[in-house]
């Protein structure tokens, strides 16, 4: 009866002595071979780093990975891209903005789902899904999808009082996500990871795209560049990310800026809304590519 105790407790030292080997765990407090006298203290230590071992190695749980992706921007693009694929002449022409259907307040934003083409299609899904990766992850879908609406909401709304004309493509939207990176790098500017390098694309950004608005407007393209639309937009992002994205370490500036981005905000809305009115009041109907008269 001892021997077969001392050759079970002689397997299952062998096991042990295995796994300690796999986890590279020193054996000098171990045991002796086959002695009796080891106690279940002494295996537990040995059974220890095996088990911290697989925890280490276990698989991270599958939400892990999906937290991290930006699943608001991403399914607002594969709206976008299906309503490309299926929609008709007829369908889009009801959706798009048109200046002298402004009562129509479902065009303020149906109008990011109608598309010139598939390289302008493409140009705003990539451009955006870059803007709103890092904003996902730090801010929550909600508030990114906030500014992105409000952004091409906004947007539109400057270019029907600046410069009445058909507008189509959501690049009011993803100029609204481009500024709104520096109204965080603004607010969390201490504990954001690599700022100088992100603040460095993001001025990078900005300057060559005014550079080829710039040139595309005195070249007379066609179609033509709603410059009104980027412009309002990403002031939108930039003031409303000052409104809705927090700050990891808030200070006495955060409720400045945070009474700056909504007062500037609602100046901008105000001031349309009163356009607006006087366009309807003065403006000739069917009037496009014209200024609008906004005295009468």
């Amino acid at each position: 009866m001892q021997n077969s105790i001392l050759a079970l407790e002689e397997r299952l030292w062998s096991c042990k002595m295995e796994r300690k080997l796999e986890a590279k765990i020193p054996i000098e407090a171990a045991s002796p071979l086959g002695t009796l006298e080891s106690s279940m203290d002494a295996e537990n230590v040995l059974v220890k780093p095996c088990s911290f071992n697989q925890t280490c190695t276990r698989q991270k749980p599958k939400w892990h990975t999906f937290r991290v992706l930006p699943i608001a921007i991403l399914t607002v693009s594969s709206c976008q891209i299906g309503f490309h694929l299926y929609s008709t002449p007829s369908f889009n022409k009801l959706l798009r903005f048109e200046p002298n259907k402004r009562l129509e307040v479902w065009r303020y934003f149906t109008y990011m789902l109608v598309h010139d083409g598939w390289s302008h299609l493409a140009l705003n899904v990539v451009m955006q899904c870059i803007f709103a990766a890092l904003l996902e992850i730090s801010q929550g879908r909600l508030r990114v999808l906030t500014i992105y609406v409000l952004g091409g909401v906004t947007g539109i709304l400057g270019a029907a009082c600046l410069h009445p004309d058909l507008v189509v493509g959501a690049s009011a939207g993803g100029y609204s996500l481009l500024l709104s990176n520096v109204a965080d790098l603004v607010l969390n500017f201490h504990t954001i990871n690599y700022r100088i390098y992100r603040a460095i694309s993001i001025s990078t950004l900005i300057i060559f795209d005014v550079i080829y608005d710039i040139v595309h407007i005195y070249s007379s393209r066609e179609p033509q560049v709603s410059w009104q639309a980027h412009f309002f937009g990403g002031l939108t992002g930039l003031f409303l990310g000052l409104v809705v994205f927090k700050c990891n370490k808030p200070t006495k500036s955060t409720r400045v800026f945070f009474c700056l981005g909504l007062t500037l905000y609602f100046i901008f809305i105000a001031s349309f809304i009163v356009l607006m009115a006087q366009i309807e009041k003065c403006g000739t109907k069917g009037l496009i590519r014209r200024q609008f008269v906004y005295l009468c």
